[in-house]
């Protein structure tokens, strides 16, 4: 007996199956045929979910958004902790959906989105860049982190070591979980007040 996909369900298999084209084929192979090929689906069925190509854009960024706000972790985690939390858990999502780092990092799949798509992503970036400078203030503010580096100059480090995780991984799962490990102790090696023998 098949089991009938909600409607919600289906937007998301939708979405996430696109993402899937974009990070193996990139944005040129996204097409509506291409879509209902992977997901066994006809085009008409896809308009039914979705009534445009833009409308589908529009759910792969809403999509993408969604994962990488869903890697952040619980503001109230001590400051290291919630660090560590975010390499090791972002990194894992984006891993796993290789699409969302392609729609991150790429001017061309930027542009392919609709404005509304686009607005989605930055804000999803804008929020993330934020809730990393608040953990790192508040490490500082604790006598956790070090002071001698501002906060907002730490930001595209933390950022840049997940970029890395994700791109060494080449979109996929990470299995070996020693590399965000890894990574994690050098950064809080960087992170640690110099001395501070917790570090």
């Amino acid at each position: 007996m098949t089991v009938r996909r909600s409607h919600e369900e289906r937007r998301r298999e939708i979405a996430d199956a696109a993402l899937r084209i974009i990070a193996t084929r990139g944005i040129t192979a996204l097409t509506v045929a291409t879509l209902a090929r992977e997901l066994g689906l006809t085009g008409g069925a896809l308009y039914r979910h979705y009534p445009s190509t833009d409308a589908i854009m529009e759910a792969v960024a809403v999509r993408a958004a969604e994962l990488l706000d869903a890697s952040l972790p619980e503001p109230s985690l001590e400051p290291l902790v919630w660090l560590e939390r975010f390499v090791e858990s972002r990194s894992r999502t984006i891993s796993g959906h290789f699409g969302v780092a392609r729609l991150l990092l790429s001017e061309q799949l930027a542009l392919a989105l609709p404005p509304g798509g686009r607005e989605r992503i930055q804000e999803s970036v804008r929020k993330t860049m934020m809730a990393i400078q608040r953990t790192l203030l508040a490490g500082q503010e604790q006598g956790l982190i070090r002071t001698d580096l501002r906060a907002a100059d730490l930001v595209p480090i933390i950022v840049g070591t997940v970029q890395m995780l994700v791109h060494a991984q080449a979109g996929t799962v990470l299995q070996n979980l020693s590399i965000p490990a890894r990574s994690w102790a050098t950064l809080k090696t960087l992170l640690s007040v110099p001395g501070d023998s917790r570090s």
